[in-house]
């Protein structure tokens, strides 16, 4: 016969934790411009040649540094029973912390590649649609779709230079996604939040997991927000594309 006691197993819910998350990452997009232009100008100027695509990640080394370290809120879990269920009860929180560099992440990447983010309706627009582009690539489960989320706008995910599509939207088509605006984040939080769950694993297996996690998340934003803000594709152009008479002009000069 054995004696001793057993500590409560928690039970989580992550839809439950999504709708108390809610509350405190729809306060989260409003990064200051200010600060992350020092950022970006402080690389640049250390770098004044580099293209800004080469530059990405110095620019947002920091968030993902910061990122990792939101999974600091799951350090009690290292103690099994209780530890666990106050880590559970912080995950809105590190919710909150990720989406929080994620979307500074994006607006450095836009600012080194020179987009004007002064109009904060179309910053705000694009942020969003990195967002739900993140959303969509993290999903393992098919529930997020993006038609349901942007409609017929939901053709602009992967597009590249989408920031010049948004702009060329009328105001009230960009309100069509602003209006999506808190889809968009339970569709981010429900991709990012089950993975983060297994920061919750015991003796400190679990931060650490869930750290590189962050990590892969926040890779992916800034791949999405590279693609939103930076430069069209060139257009390849062969040497039969070229007119003859710049070929010839051209063979005069040299």
């Amino acid at each position: 016969m054995t004696s001793g006691f057993n500590l409560p197993k928690p039970e989580f819910d992550i839809e439950a934790t999504v709708e108390r998350a809610m509350a405190l990452i729809n306060r989260t997009l409003q990064p200051s411009l200010e600060e992350a232009q020092k950022v970006v100008d402080k690389v640049r100027a250390g770098k004044p040649l580099v293209a800004p695509g080469d530059l990405v990640g110095q620019v947002t080394r920091g968030n993902r540094i910061r990122a990792a370290r939101a999974v600091s809120y799951s350090l009690p879990s290292i103690l099994p029973g209780y530890g666990t269920a106050i880590s559970a009860a912080a995950l809105p929180v590190a919710l909150r912390e990720v989406l929080k560099e994620a979307v500074s992440a994006a607006i450095k990447v836009g600012l080194l590649h020179d987009r004007d983010l002064t109009d904060p309706e179309l910053t705000r627009t694009a942020v969003l649609l990195v967002l739900t582009e993140g959303a969509v690539k993290l999903d393992r489960t098919g529930r997020i779709r993006p038609d349901a989320i942007l409609g017929p706008h939901a053709s602009l995910l992967g597009e590249a230079a989408a920031y010049d599509a948004l702009a060329a939207l009328t105001a009230e088509e960009r309100q069509e996604i602003a209006a999506s605006e808190s889809e968009i984040l339970r569709a981010w939080a429900l991709a990012v939040g089950p993975p983060l769950l297994a920061g919750l694993l015991p003796f400190g297996v679990g931060p650490m997991a869930a750290a590189n996690y962050m990590q892969y998340v926040l890779k992916g934003t800034i791949t999405a927000a590279t693609r939103v803000f930076g430069p069209a594709a060139p257009v390849a152009v062969t040497v039969e594309a070229i007119p003859d008479r710049e070929v010839q002009q051209d063979g005069h000069e040299s």
